[in-house]
This record gives C-alpha cells, structure tokens and sequence, in this order.
C-alpha cells in the first residue's frame, strides 16, 4: 500500500507543481492507458466490455488521484475510448461526481479530454489510449480474449517483406497503435514480450522487440501504427534458437501466456493454447493423465535409467516434461512436470497363465497343473473347449484357493484361429502371486492348447512384438504390462525397460483400436530416452496412443523426416522429427478427446494468471505532468 500511496501522490503534485501559464491556465493531467482488450480474468470476454470487473481484470487500469473523489469529470472529446471503472469494479458513466478509489480503463486506443472539477481544484485531463492488436499470417485480427496465440508447428523459416507481408505459420505479429498527439514516438517504438506459464513462472522472454511502422490493423482515426515481426511459440530450444528465427522466437507452454511490456510495465496479455482452427474447430486445451514405471533390471537391482531411482525419475520427467511440450502443438499438456506420477519398480514375479498362446487352437483333453503360492491347481480340460473356457475355469480353481483369476483375452494375431487368452493370479490384496511348475509333472497333457507360465528376464531385454503379434505382444511384454494395469482405462501408461532384445527397437505401444486387452501403453528402453531430440522417442510413442493408429506417417504417403510420426527420422535440429499436423491435431481430438469411446484427454479450462496485481505504479504508461 505504500507503493500505491507514494505513486497517488505523484499524481497530485503533478496537479498542482505546475505553475500556471496565465491567469486562466489550469494545471493539466496526462495519463497513459493501454486499451484493455484482453482477457485477465479468463471468462472469455474482453476486460474492457465487461460491465463489471472481478479483481483479476483490474490489472491493466490506472487509479484515480485520491483527490479527484468527488469531482465531476465531463468529456470535451474521445469519451469512446476510455471509461471510469469504480473500486466495486463496476463502470461509471462519465459526466457525474466520481466517487474515491476509482480507476481509468483504456477501450480503444485514441485520445480523451476531460474537465476536472472539484471543490478543492480544476483542471484538465489528457488520456492517451494506447492499444495492441495481433494479426495471423494473412493479416487477419486475432482477438486477443476470444481466440489466443498458439504453438508453432512448422520448421522455422525467414520471413521477408515488408510489415504487412504474408505468411504461412501459427505466429501472429503484435501491432501497437499509438495516438498521433503531436509528442515524439521514436522511443516508443520497441515493445517486450514476456512468456509466462499456467502458474504464473517466467519460461522466457524478449526484452526488446523492434517495431516497424505500418499500416494499422483496424480502422482507427488519427493513430500511428508500428508492428512487430512474427512472434513464434515454440516448445524448447531446439526451435527457439534457430539463426533464421532467433529474434523472434519465445519458449511457452499450453495454458500459459504471452505478455507485453512496455518500460517493465504490463500493456497486454494472450493466452496460450492449442490450434485457433483444424478440421475439428479451434482446440483450446486438454490434459492427458499419465503414470511412469521405470522397471529395475532385476528385484532391488539397478533402474533402467541412471545410477538411482530419483536419478531415473528426474530423467523421466525431463522426457515426459519434452513430450508435453512437443504436443502443445494439439492443445494438449500433460500436467506439472514436477507433479508427474513417475515410479521406479522391480519386474513381476511369473503371475500369468497363457492359454492358447499364440494361435487359439481349442483344447483336446487334459490337464492344466500349476503351483501359485504354494498351491497346486488342477484344472482338467476338455475336448473341443476353447481358450476363453478354460481360462475361466483356471480363474475359478484359482479363487477356490483364496486367490484372484483375472482373465483377459488378446487380439487373434494374424496366423491364429482364434485371441489367445490370459489369466493373472493375484492375491486379494492385488498383489501378484508367482506361478511354478508342479515337481515332476508337466504344466499340461493337453496335445492341442498350448500352455505356457510368463515371465519377465530383462537381462537380456525385453522381448518385443514383431508384425505378426503386434496387436497381442509378446507373453513377456504381457506379463509385464499386465501386472501394472490398474483399471483405469483413462490413464496412459510409460513404461520403461533397460532394453529391447535383439537391438534395433527404442520403443513400441499398444493402442486402443487393436481390440487387445493391453492398451494405452507406451513402451520405450533407456535408450529412447538418452536419444532425446534426435527422436523425441516418448511423445512419438504417445503418438500413436493418442491418434489410436499403428502406422507411421512415411507408410502411407512420401517420406516426411520433419513430422513426429516419421518412422525412422533422428535429427535433433529444428528440422527432425517434431511437427504435428492439424489432420493429426484433430483426429486426437476424434479418437482421445473427451467424446471419443475411451476418452484419455479432458478439458482443461484456464485461470487466470496468478502473480498479477491490479495497480498501476508510476512509469510508462502511467501519468505525467503537462
């Protein structure tokens, strides 16, 4: 309050300092405001036509001098562009006694002139309503409350021309407007640009933005124009410190904001979302909720990634934190990266039975023999029974042992007569039960089902599908997957393993449309992590999770080693594998989003942004004697 009550009495000794120019000379006023056009509080709606403001859209209006409570200020001209907003925050007409604690809220930018008139003075008042507008590649206005500024998805590119000239890119160009008072502008012609987060953090900024004169982007009538070149919204470095777009580039997230400043102070803010159109409409923001395993090698061995668990979880996080960046250029986010459920845990024990494994033959008569926890289980089989039959006779032998039989079916591969079928034994509790063999008796005497126990060795890597299982997995990769399933079918699961057997494979997923019981799963070895840019393996394998689609983007049309789903790119330029189109934007939206069967994204509305406080102190703009 001390900050507000010193900057007030700055105002007042401007009214008052100035030694008349004659016997009828008034002391003079002169404000500056920016026209507030955007959204502070984040309902969606301009501040400044709303009539009545909550706190958080006050930030962009000056407060009256404490001593103007109670006069009259009557307009001699421009009274469209600004108005009186009172400390309830509600508009007050121009032309009455003005009550204490009031404020100046810029509309439109333009000049206003105002009589002061109280019982303790009179003088006059000059508001000069500066204002920002933003313009896309084909010059049209982007309203910085109802639409927002969005990520970039294209490689980056020199623009040439003059101010007005076209483009094909998601950067928007910021145009100041400036009324044309007569006072010198040729300091004024630069602008900062500041990226916030959702949180309110600095992520980066462009202390000085050099504006060039141009044509305004509105209609507007004795005002000056100047614009910056295209401001580009990029995830990390990689993009941002590009030569050709170094000037113009800023690190930003989903959620967040772009802010300008002028002489440190706030002018205008937009908001940071996902595409402003793609073939589903505009797509604001969604969140996709996803949990990390990092499986040791072996029990209480080493993580797969680093030298300890918190050093594997940090290294998890960064790569969750680049995938969540990267997928920006859709909407999406995937939360606080600091906040990400990410775990470090050993491999299971062999819980799970396979029945039918790999091609569904049906049974032909015997028996299944198997210990689970010191228990032998019996279950005979019979000539003609399929594999779902007997797998849920397995699960009941093993509930009449005091256990749990989760059953559940595969995806017929390709050679098979029919989906092969699994069954977990697990304790009450959910923990897993390890499965033996029976001393001196074989798993089973049927000739035609086959049987087998899985089990997890990541010693020599994780054995991967081939094109032939695909849709399945692999026994190991299912009971390793299997045994991490929590039931919520909305939650992404990253799994990562030392190593894939064979070599030659970083990462795999499982996807919803395989009709498999493992889905939603993203499956990359430390090596995909330690690859980072070059193949930003991760938001690669979410890829195909969230677009629900096996292939890659080069299996179908020409080879496109700039685009996230090429299948063999690695390039950690500006120019590898990192963009995401708005076909691909969309159908996330389509097979993801919160419509879609098994929605694994939601709508995640903003707030506004904290750390804002709504005073104006002294400096530019601010107020000045005249």
């Amino acid at each position: 309050m001390a900050r507000i009550a010193s900057w007030l009495l700055l105002v007042a000794g401007c009214l008052e300092a100035r030694p008349s120019r004659g016997a009828d000379a008034a002391p003079a006023l002169r404000v500056d405001v920016w026209a507030d056009r955007d959204d502070d509080d984040a309902d969606g709606r301009p501040d400044g036509e709303q009539s009545a403001l909550p706190r958080a859209a006050l930030i962009d209006l000056v407060a009256l001098d404490e001593r103007m409570a109670g006069a009259l200020l009557e307009v001699v001209s421009g009274g469209e562009h600004a108005r009186i907003v009172l400390a309830t925050g509600v508009a007050f007409p121009w032309g009455r006694v003005v009550p204490g604690g009031a404020w100046f809220q810029g509309l439109s930018p333009g000049m206003v002139e105002l009589t002061a008139k109280a019982p303790s003075m009179k003088g006059r008042i000059s508001i000069r309503v500066l204002g920002i507008d933003m313009l896309d590649g084909k010059g049209q206005t982007v309203d910085m409350a109802r639409s927002h500024a969005s990520m970039n998805r294209l490689p980056p590119a020199s623009i040439d021309g003059p101010p007005e000239a076209r483009y094909d890119d998601e950067a928007l160009r910021a145009v100041m407007a400036i009324p044309d008072d007569g006072r010198e502008v040729d300091g004024e012609t630069a602008i900062g640009v500041e990226s916030l987060s959702s949180l309110g953090r600095v992520i980066d900024a462009l202390p000085t933005v050099l504006l060039a004169s141009s044509s305004c982007a509105r209609p507007y009538s004795d005002v000056r124009c100047w614009a910056s070149p295209p401001l580009r919204l990029v995830a990390d470095d990689v993009d941002r410190e590009s030569p050709v777009v170094s000037g113009r580039s800023l690190k930003a997230e989903v959620g967040g904001a772009i802010v300008f400043r002028k002489g440190g102070r706030k002018a205008q803010m937009m908001r940071v979302l996902g595409p402003r159109t793609s073939p589903v409409g505009p797509i604001a923001r969604l969140k996709a909720t996803l949990r990390g395993s990092i499986v040791r090698i072996v029990p209480g061995g080493a993580p797969a990634l680093g030298r300890t668990d918190a050093e594997a979880i940090r290294a998890l996080r960064a790569e969750m934190f680049d995938a969540s960046g990267i997928w920006g250029q859709c909407g999406l986010s995937f939360g606080d990266a600091r906040a990400f459920d990410a775990r470090v845990i050993d491999p299971p024990p062999p819980h799970l039975i396979a029945l039918g494994d790999d091609l569904g033959i049906a049974a032909a008569g015997g028996e299944i023999r198997v210990r689970a926890g010191g228990i032998t289980l019996a279950v005979p089989t019979r000539a003609g029974e399929s594999p779902s039959r007997v797998a849920s006779n397995v699960a009941r032998a093993a509930e009449r042992a005091g256990f749990l039989g989760i059953v559940t079916p595969n995806a017929r591969i390709g050679p098979g007569l029919a989906p092969s079928v699994d069954v977990s034994v697990r304790r009450k509790d959910g923990a897993p039960v390890a499965l033996e063999l029976v001393r001196g008796s074989s798993l089973s005497t049927d000739p035609t089902l086959s049987v087998r126990i899985g089990s997890v060795d990541l010693t020599d890597g994780l054995e991967h599908f081939t094109d032939v299982d695909a849709v399945a997995g692999t026994l190991e990769e299912r009971t390793l997957l299997k045994a991490l399933d929590d039931g919520r079918p909305w939650v992404i699961d990253v799994v990562v393993v030392p190593f894939f057997a064979g070599g030659g494979r970083i990462g795999e997923s499982f996807i919803g449309s395989d009709a498999s019981s493992m889905r939603n799963v993203a499956l990359i070895d430390r090596a995909g992590i330690r690859v980072r840019k070059s193949s930003l393996t991760l938001a690669h394998e979410l890829g195909h999770v969230l677009m629900d689609l096996p292939g890659h983007a080069d299996d179908y049309q020409q080879d496109m080693p700039t685009r996230l789903m090429d299948s063999d790119a690695a390039d950690a330029s500006p120019f590898g594998p990192r963009r995401i189109t708005l076909d691909e934007c969309a159908r996330v939206v389509r097979q993801s989003g919160p419509l879609a069967r098994t929605p694994l994204l939601v709508e995640w509305p903003i707030r506004p942004i904290p750390g804002m406080v709504p005073v104006r102190p002294p400096g530019e703009p601010g107020t000045t004697g005249d």
